[in-house]
């Protein structure tokens, strides 16, 4: 049932007993403003943060590699076995690039030296 037809038949009832409806409609349609206003602020809020997250990523190269080593772990556990680690971490560049548009090196020699990989 949506709101209108609420409305629609709150008002049929309130006139046959004689009730003065205590929401209007021109309420209803504040509400509905308000509402919509709420929404866009949220999405540019989180807009924001994410573009503020990528500049973050583009302008560290190890906060960036903080976070593709992150993404890249679960990916290898998960697979069980059925990933080595250059295939995860293959991956995990490739959801870098497209979520952030960070291009993280793709050789080992080319990446800072870790536990793995020294």
């Amino acid at each position: 049932m949506s709101l209108k037809t609420d409305i629609e038949s709150c008002k049929i009832v309130n006139q046959q007993h004689g009730v003065v409806p205590i929401v209007s409609s021109e309420f209803v349609g504040l509400l509905g403003r308000l509402q919509v206003k709420w929404q866009n602020w949220k999405v540019r809020k989180t807009g924001r943060a994410y573009r503020h997250l990528s500049k973050a990523m583009q302008d560290d190269p190890g906060y960036a590699l903080t976070w593709q080593c992150n993404i890249a772990m679960p990916i290898y556990d998960g697979a069980n076995g059925k990933l080595t680690l250059p295939e995860a971490n293959a991956i995990a560049d490739r959801l870098m690039k497209h979520l952030f548009n960070v291009k993280q090196p793709n050789a080992p020699h080319e990446r800072p030296a870790t536990r793995d990989n020294q």
